[in-house]
């Protein structure tokens, strides 16, 4: 696939934290008030699931990466 190597792992790293950073700090005032019915805030919390998901997906190449 032509876009794994398109950054360096420990910069993929650094941006889905600072995009995990971001969407943290929308999404939380929106839980700690207990509104989820907001559209934007689901949109929010799957943005934020999938910095996650790319992060763990990062840090598993980069400990891949190590073993060889």
């Amino acid at each position: 696939m032509a876009g794994n190597k398109f950054l360096n792992p420990l910069l993929k790293i650094v941006l889905c934290m600072l995009g995990m950073l971001a969407m943290g700090y929308f999404l939380y005032p929106e839980i700690e008030s207990g509104n989820f019915s907001d559209n934007l805030t689901v949109i929010r919390a799957l943005v934020f699931l999938g910095f996650t998901y790319l992060l763990v997906n990062s840090v598993r190449d980069i400990l891949g990466q190590n073993r060889q």
